[in-house]
C-alpha cells in the first residue's frame, strides 16, 4: 500500500515554481536579481539562516538589492512562490556568514516548517552540486552556470552537465509477526534501519530492493510495494521507500556493509516507537534496546506503517 492521500514526508512537497521557461533567459536571469523583491537564501557552508516568524522556525531571506556577494559564485535560481522570485547565494568565501541564525539542515529540518525544509533540502543540493563540478567531468576544463543554475557549461568542449540526484532504495522486509532491520557500525548501540542501497545502472526499483535486501541479509525479497519517497540533501540522493515480503528468514549477512542484521518482533518495533527522542543511546553502551530513526527518515515512516498495520 502507498502513503495515504496528501501524505509528505520531510523534505517532499516542494512548493516553487522552478520556471523552467525563464531560466533558460540570461536577461531574465540577470534581470531578477536586480529587483528589490527578490529574494536570496544564503548559505555558507552549507548552513541556513533561520529565523522565529509566524510562531515557527523559517528560512531567512535577504532582498537581492541588499546581498553583498562579494566574490562568491553566481547566485542559483530556485524558483518563484507566492509572486517572490527565489535564489541561492553560496557565501562560503568569507570567513564568516552574514548575519547570524545558521544552522545545519540535518539538525534543523525536525523543527523546520514543512515548506521551508523542502526549499532548504532544494537549495543545499543545487549549491553542493555546483561546488563539486566547477571542472568539465569530459575534458578538465572549467564550466559556467548558466540556466539560472540548472546547467554548466564547458568553456573548452561545450559539454553540458545538469545537477544530479541519486536514486536510493530503501525496504522494510517483513511478515505479520516480524520485520528485518539492519545495522551500521557506526552507529549508536541498538540502532537498526530499514535496508538500503544505490540503484545501480540497468536496475528497476524492483531488481535493486531485491538486489540490496539479498546481498545485505541473504534475504530473498518478494511482493515489493513502493509507498513513497524522500529528497534527501546529503548530499544529493532521492529515498525511493518500499515494502517486501521475505521468501525466507535464514539472515545471512555481508559483514563488510553491515554490523548486524535481525528480524525484529511488532511488540519490539511498537516500544521502540513509543519511546521516540529517549531511544537515543550512547555508542559505547553495550545491550542497548532497539533504537529507530527518527520521523525526518523515510525509514521511520516505512517502519511505522509496518508497526500500524498500514501496509
Amino acid at each position: 500500500m502507498s502513503a495515504p492521500e496528501g501524505f509528505e514526508n520531510v523534505f517532499s512537497g516542494n512548493p516553487l515554481d522552478r520556471l523552467a521557461n525563464e531560466r533558460r533567459s540570461p536577461d531574465w536571469v540577470a534581470a531578477a536579481l536586480t529587483k528589490p523583491e527578490t529574494l536570496v537564501l544564503p548559505l555558507h557552508k552549507l548552513n541556513f539562516p533561520l529565523e522565529q516568524r509566524d510562531g515557527a522556525l523559517r528560512l531567512a531571506w535577504t532582498p537581492a538589492t541588499e546581498l553583498e556577494l562579494g566574490e562568491a559564485p553566481l547566485p542559483l535560481l530556485l524558483g518563484k512562490r507566492d509572486g517572490d522570485v527565489l535564489f541561492a547565494a553560496d557565501l562560503s568565501h568569507l570567513p564568516e556568514p552574514p548575519g547570524d541564525g545558521y544552522q545545519d539542515l540535518r539538525a534543523a529540518a525536525p523543527a523546520l516548517e514543512h515548506q521551508d525544509a523542502s526549499i532548504a533540502a532544494q537549495a543545499r543540493a543545487f549549491v553542493d552540486w555546483h561546488t563539486r563540478h566547477s571542472r568539465c567531468s569530459v575534458c578538465g576544463a572549467e564550466t559556467s552556470v548558466h540556466e539560472g543554475g540548472n546547467m554548466r557549461k564547458c568553456g573548452d568542449c561545450d559539454a553540458m552537465h545538469f545537477p544530479r540526484t541519486d536514486p536510493v532504495v530503501i525496504t522494510v522486509v517483513a511478515d505479520d509477526d516480524e520485520c528485518l532491520l539492519g545495522r551500521q557500525a557506526s552507529w549508536p548501540a541498538g540502532m537498526f534501519s530499514a535496508l538500503a542501497g544505490f540503484i545501480e545502472h540497468g536496475e528497476s526499483i524492483e531488481d535493486a530492493v531485491r538486489r540490496e535486501v539479498r546481498e545485505e541479509s541473504g534475504i530473498l525479497a518478494r511482493d515489493i510495494r513502493y509507498h513513497s519517497s524522500q529528497p534527501w540533501p546529503f548530499p544529493a540522493s532521492l529515498m525511493i521507500g518500499c515494502h517486501a515480503a521475505p521468501e525466507n528468514k535464514n539472515i545471512d549477512i555481508d559483514d563488510e556493509e553491515m554490523d548486524d542484521v535481525q528480524w525484529f518482533s511488532r511488540a519490539e518495533v511498537e516500544e521502540s516507537l513509543s519511546r521516540g527522542a529517549a531511544q537515543i543511546t550512547d555508542p559505547s553502551r553495550e545491550n542497548a534496546p532497539l533504537g529507530l530513526p527518527g520521523p525526518m527518515a523515510i525509514a521511520h515512516t516505512l517502519i511505522t506503517a509496518w508497526a500500524r498495520r498500514e501496509v
